[in-house]
């Protein structure tokens, strides 16, 4: 396939879905605005209510610790309710409510509290899935997560706008409005893709497969699930990936922030413009390399990337105080590397895991996925309390590892190639 044809069908994936695909990726801006508004200075604003940076990665472990849970009664309830209903639920459990935790919070209770509903999200990680995918040409999937990304990462570019605010009005201030507006535009989000998406045809099959049956009737078929997950190499593979990803992301969104304002003497008003930066560099990524790359394989783009990342977090780890050349670079980088790693993962894991039971095995997945990740904030914050670099030397390690188990596990070799849409 040729550069300009390969771009074409990026944007003509995007022109020509209809339905789900389309409800899912016209609404997420919705979603991405706020949070890239608030995340980069999450962590600043609660050192500033007085949480102390081993209690920020407890936290965090806290958190992932009860995504457990959520993520194993996350299949169950994705077949009962539907894709639709499910999403629609518990995104505004796991999303709406925490950001009104997070507006009004005095001190570490509030975050626990809101870490606690907030888990709730694994739910909707299975559901919305599922909704986004299931009725998605396979040969446009690439594209659709590409979409996706670059959604996030076009209201990526407000994040500077929070730093301006916060020297207008102050961090506290800015914050707690921020967390407002966040309530009131992911609730809005939630809504409108309510009332534009349909239930997908698998999931209608599976809501009437478990139709009349109760939950734990569901969760106690696990053990079959369970068997089928641990006997597929393929999917373990995926598992640990999905383990590896979600460290990293955990760890450096909960400590980037830290590193630089504690560690590297930046002030927290100017810490947004490295996120802003991050999103100009993936858009630029999606739009000039993505479109060169084979999007029936992963397992190359997926190395590369943890690669990049990995020298990425070495130069924060090395920076002198305050060089913006150094956190540039490695910005730079780690946009790179991110940008070859979400979308070519998110496309190994559809292959690895069997349509039939994908809300189920997916759910098994986030349950072992998750409780491998929980201890690591709560280490990385240890880690942090001894030196705002460290977490970021835990990262190097848990990458290589993840791109040892890739090419050691190969699962593209045991894959069809006609599974990624050729």
């Amino acid at each position: 396939m040729t550069k300009k044809k390969t771009e074409i069908s990026l944007w003509r994936a995007l022109i020509d879905a209809r339905g789900n695909p389309a409800a899912c990726m016209w609404t997420e801006p919705l979603w991405g605005i706020p949070f890239h508004l608030y995340a980069p200075f999450a962590s600043v604003y609660m050192l500033a209510l007085g949480v102390t940076e081993a209690t920020i990665g407890l936290i965090a472990s806290v958190g992932i610790g009860l995504q457990v849970i959520s993520a194993l009664v996350g299949g169950p309830l994705t077949d009962k309710l539907g894709r639709k209903n499910s999403t629609f639920i518990f995104d505004c459990i796991s999303w709406s409510l925490p950001a009104l935790l997070w507006a009004f919070a005095q001190d570490a209770t509030w975050f626990f509290a809101a870490a606690v509903v907030n888990s709730a999200m694994r739910i909707t990680a299975t559901s919305w899935t599922c909704l986004l995918i299931e009725d998605a040409p396979p040969s446009r999937l690439v594209q659709y997560w590409a979409w996706v990304n670059i959604a996030g990462i076009l209201v990526g570019l407000v994040a500077p706008l929070t730093g301006l605010f916060i020297e207008r009005w102050e961090l506290i201030p800015t914050m707690r409005g921020i967390y407002v507006f966040t309530f009131i535009s992911m609730t809005a989000k939630f809504v409108i893709l309510y009332f534009t998406s349909t239930e997908t045809k698998v999931g209608q099959q599976r809501m009437a497969e478990t139709k009349g049956r109760s939950l734990f009737a569901l969760i106690a078929e696990y053990g079959s699930i369970v068997k089928l997950v641990l006997k597929n190499k393929n999917t373990l593979v995926g598992i640990a990936l999905m383990a590896v990803f979600t460290i990293y992301t955990t760890v450096r969104g909960s400590f980037f922030a830290v590193l630089l304002t504690e560690g590297l003497g930046f002030a927290a008003r100017e810490i947004g413009w490295f996120p802003a930066m991050r999103s100009v560099v993936m858009l630029v990524f999606y739009f000039t390399i993505l479109p060169r790359l084979n999007h029936q394989r992963q397992t190359g783009p997926i190395v590369t990337g943890m690669l990049v990342t990995i020298i990425a977090a070495m130069l924060l780890v090395v920076s002198p105080v305050r060089s913006y050349a150094v956190v540039t670079i490695s910005t730079i980088l780690e946009a790179s590397g991110a940008a070859l790693i979400v979308p070519f993962l998110e496309t190994l894991i559809y292959r690895v895991v069997d349509s039939r039971e994908r809300a189920r095995v997916l759910s098994i997945a986030n349950v072992i996925m998750l409780a491998v990740a929980t201890p690591f904030g709560w280490i990385a914050g240890l880690l942090a309390e001894i030196n705002a670099t460290m977490p970021f030397v835990l990262l190097s390690i848990v990458l290589t590892t993840g791109m040892i188990v890739l090419v050691k596990g190969g699962p593209e070799r045991r894959l069809d190639p006609v599974d990624a849409g050729e």
